[in-house]
């Protein structure tokens, strides 16, 4: 298996400095995952809003399909934000028609209580994960778990200071996500009255680079081994990559998601809070047309609201009511195909990026 060697590969001890983003919510289904680390990355769970129970049945199902290479375990850390204006009644009559249209019951049955970042991270290790991540927010409330165990932890964040912050915390390696990124932005605060920084990858990755003396992963409109190599040159250790992998066979993604990835235009993505309360990236559809209204909630109450329609909307593979998260570089995405076939091209493509930039180096002809 062809490699890349940096500080990252040898920390977590695989071949490859490539990490699968802990999508939540169906992507990384335990194949996928499992897929990703025995391709030579690291494959990462995303655990929010899972039982315990079901974080360990996943999380050992990935352990098992991995052949003893490291898997990974991702947790949210996001205090509540309350979004001034909230309108519940608002908000609950607008879910109400659309669960009429989808033929929903409303009010939704009760669900159960979440289980906090820390039971989930427990729950992971305990079966079986030897990597801990977290974004969001502050990772200290899941370092002493993740050392007890001697797993390494992963930390994601949107600005330097905040790479500063997570790296006080214990955090033994730092992603840097740039604007570009797909999902929910890992800004530690989250303002109201403006704005959460949006600092784009190139930007953001090299003053990180310099700013700390841990590994650091670039992520953010990375879809193939040239954005690899352009991180590698940044001064980063590796790279994630979410957009990228969710067209492998492996991934928990609809028909319909994979179909919008493939024909999104560049300058498509907005950055919403209407499916969640706080600020993420993905492609717009009438889900997001019909929760941006007056009245919507903050975190997580925004995000519980409508679960129930999310949910059932992949399961019928209805792209208008799902979570269409996606990064601005989605139409690279390409064919489905499996996921080690993706972590390869990833990997030739970067080697072959940067014999190029060798062979352009040097005096002038």
């Amino acid at each position: 298996m062809t490699g890349i060697h940096t500080p990252l590969t040898r920390l977590l001890g695989i071949p490859r400095p490539i990490l699968l983003a802990g999508m939540a919510g169906g992507p990384t289904t335990p194949a996928l995952v499992a897929a990703v680390s025995r391709a030579g990355g690291l494959g990462v769970f995303g655990l929010a809003g899972m039982s315990t129970d079901a974080t360990r049945d996943a999380v050992a199902r990935a352990v098992q399909m991995a052949d003893g290479a490291p898997v990974g375990v991702n947790v949210l850390i996001s205090p509540a934000i309350p979004r001034p204006g909230a309108d519940p009644d608002a908000m609950d009559r607008v879910l109400a028609l659309m669960r009429e249209d989808m033929g929903l019951p409303h009010p939704p049955p009760p669900g159960a209580a979440p289980a906090t970042p820390l039971e989930l991270v427990q729950a992971g290790l305990e079966a079986g994960a030897r990597v801990v991540a977290t974004g969001l927010g502050d990772p200290s409330v899941v370092a002493q778990a993740a050392r007890d165990a001697d797993a390494p932890l992963i930390a994601m964040v949107s600005t330097v200071d905040d790479a500063c912050r997570v790296v006080d915390a214990g955090a033994d390696v730092v992603v840097a996500q740039g604007a570009e990124a797909g999902g929910h932005r890992s800004s530690f605060e989250v303002p109201d009255d403006r704005e959460v920084p949006l600092v784009g990858t190139m930007a953001l990755v090299r003053q990180v680079v310099q700013a700390v003396e841990v590994p650091v992963v670039a992520t953010g409109g990375i879809m193939d081994g040239a954005g690899v190599a352009a991180a590698l040159a940044l001064g980063a250790s590796g790279a994630q990559l979410g957009t990228a992998l969710l067209v492998a066979s492996e991934a928990g993604v609809p028909a319909g998601w994979r179909d919008r990835l493939r024909r999104a235009r560049d300058d498509e993505t907005i950055i919403t809070r209407a499916l969640s309360g706080r600020p993420a990236r993905g492609l717009p559809n009438a889900l997001t047309e019909a929760l941006e209204v007056p009245g919507a909630m903050g975190w997580p109450q925004q995000n519980a609201a409508a679960a129930d329609i999310r949910r059932a909307a992949a399961a019928a593979g209805d792209a208008d009511h799902m979570s269409l998260w996606a990064g601005q570089a989605a139409a690279l995405s390409g064919p489905d195909r499996p996921a080690g076939q993706i972590m390869d091209e990833v990997m030739d493509q970067a080697l072959a990026e940067m014999r190029r930039l060798g062979e352009i180096a040097g005096p002038a002809r």
